[in-house]
């Protein structure tokens, strides 16, 4: 009994002194329930590890895609975070509580967040899920935003509005993440690298009001910017933002009728040209500017029964490398309300009323998630 407690104190201690980069790589394999409930209290050093950027990094690109769904809960100025996946033709919901914060944005697995420390101000955050609440807390900003967010209208019907736009992006030439902000106020943009800015870096002078990008890969932004004739995009390697020009569709665009998702790595942009008809373009060629009509959603008379106006569709994400768009109906809110997305197959054609229920969703992050 002595000689077998002295070879496990062996073997613990012979792990313990294992040098960083080669328990990152053992730590890395290991299920993400045991990582965070049992391996990180056992040392010290290994809580560090797990808790540092080197691990987050390290454990970002080996994730299954999903799309993390925020939603405002009834009564109180708190959102609710749930994780949905596709496995094969089912559905998997999983909710990860109301402790997330409000995710902006996700890249390789790492999700950027405002977490709140009063009522008005947040703090600007890099979290990897895999390893709990544990996060990267990044310096104040210049500009002096405090990220501030607000719940517009009454409950039960409460929609989330943000006063700034933030993206986590990642260099794929110096392997590096970076954080983009831009203040609603004019300061202009904002970048961060983490590992190596100890301040924000400013560039650009912006007056528009910003949301929140669009992100391809993490490797470029897409903005829009109240326009009908182009947006605004910045390439992450060389920081340098232009303007993108919107498709031609034959005729005037109207900025209210046109939603950016992602679409198998590209941008995608979706325009509701009737109340039964939506074209779906995709930028094939960024550098070029090159676009392509790929769908067109038509619905018959049948379908048109069953099937909102198609211009009070929103699309917000896609799924299976594009083949289904996700749809969101904006409807009147009534207070046993649950939001309407429907689902369309650019293989089959067909749009369906999606049946799992989500309630006052605010946001959809496309996202890529470690299996537990």
């Amino acid at each position: 009994m002595e000689m077998k407690k002295r070879q496990e104190d062996e073997e613990r201690s012979t792990l313990s002194e294992l040098p960083d980069d080669i328990m990152v790589e053992i730590l890395a394999k290991i299920p993400p329930k045991f990582l965070y409930k049992t391996i990180r209290c056992v040392y010290k050093s290994w809580y560090r590890l797990i808790s540092s950027t080197e691990f987050m990094n390290k454990t970002a690109i080996h994730h299954n895609p999903g799309i993390l769904i925020q939603s405002v809960r009834y009564f109180r100025s708190t959102t609710n975070t749930s994780f949905l996946q596709m496995d094969g033709l089912n559905f998997n919901l999983t909710n990860l509580g109301s402790s997330m914060g409000i995710i902006r944005s996700s890249c390789n697995g790492l999700v950027l967040v405002y977490e709140p420390i009063s009522k008005e101000v947040n703090n600007l955050c890099v979290k990897n899920l895999l390893t709990g609440p544990t996060s990267l807390t990044l310096p104040n900003c210049l500009s002096g935003c405090t990220h501030k967010h607000g719940y517009h209208g009454r409950a039960p019907g409460r929609i989330l509005h943000t006063y700034c736009g933030s993206a986590l992006g990642f260099d794929p030439l110096t392997k590096v993440y970076k954080v983009v902000h831009i203040n609603n106020d004019g300061y202009g943009i904002e970048v961060f690298t983490i590992g190596s800015d100890k301040t924000w870096r400013k560039f650009e002078d912006m007056k528009f009001f910003w949301r929140d990008p669009v992100s391809i890969k993490g490797q470029v932004f897409h903005w829009f910017v109240d326009s009908e004739k182009y947006i605004f995009s910045m390439d992450i390697s060389n920081e340098k933002v232009s303007k993108t020009k919107l498709p031609y569709i034959g005729k005037t665009i109207k900025k209210e009728h046109y939603d950016l998702v992602a679409m198998d790595e590209k941008l995608a942009f979706v325009y509701k040209g009737s109340e039964s008809k939506i074209d779906v373009w995709v930028l094939n060629d960024f550098g070029r500017q090159v676009w392509s009509m790929e769908h067109s959603i038509v619905a018959n008379w049948e379908e048109e029964k069953k099937l909102p106006q198609f211009m009070k569709l929103v699309a917000v994400a896609t799924w299976r490398n594009g083949e289904v768009i996700m749809f969101k109906a904006i409807e009147n809110f009534v207070w046993d309300h649950h939001d309407f997305i429907y689902l369309y197959d650019t293989r089959s054609k067909e749009m369906k009323e999606f049946k799992m229920k989500l309630q006052y969703v605010t946001k959809f992050i496309p996202h890529r998630s470690s299996p537990c």
